[in-house]
């Protein structure tokens, strides 16, 4: 069964995610993974083939050990209407990034949670 990995990366190169959202096996190898830009511009990835080295992700709480990043599972819907809307338009709304952010940053958020 997948787990799924929301992330915000404090960075301040406009090159670089500053939200990342993965799908990872029970391996906590990445299936899938969402990169959303400050712009709005998302890269939407299956992670599989000849371009893909195959790390393990770490746990939660290792990547919040990190000063740059915060870190929780959500749930595979909130994972699956990202990629929806990654995929069909390669940008994320203001409306999806907020809805992100508050998931992260608000523990009671109606999307916060496995």
């Amino acid at each position: 069964m997948s787990q799924y990995i929301l992330s915000d990366w404090r960075n301040d190169n406009p090159e670089n995610p500053f939200i990342v959202m993965g799908q990872i096996d029970y391996g906590r190898y990445l299936e899938r993974i969402i990169d959303v830009f400050r712009d709005g511009r998302t890269d939407a990835i299956v992670c599989e083939g000849n371009f893909y080295e195959p790390v393990p992700m770490p746990e939660v709480e290792t990547i919040n050990e990190a000063d740059e990043f915060t870190a929780c599972y959500t749930s595979a819907s909130v994972f699956e209407g990202v990629w929806q809307e990654a995929t069909d338009t390669r940008r994320l709304s203001p409306t999806s990034i907020n809805n992100l952010m508050q998931t992260l940053h608000n523990p009671d958020h109606p999307t916060q949670g496995a």
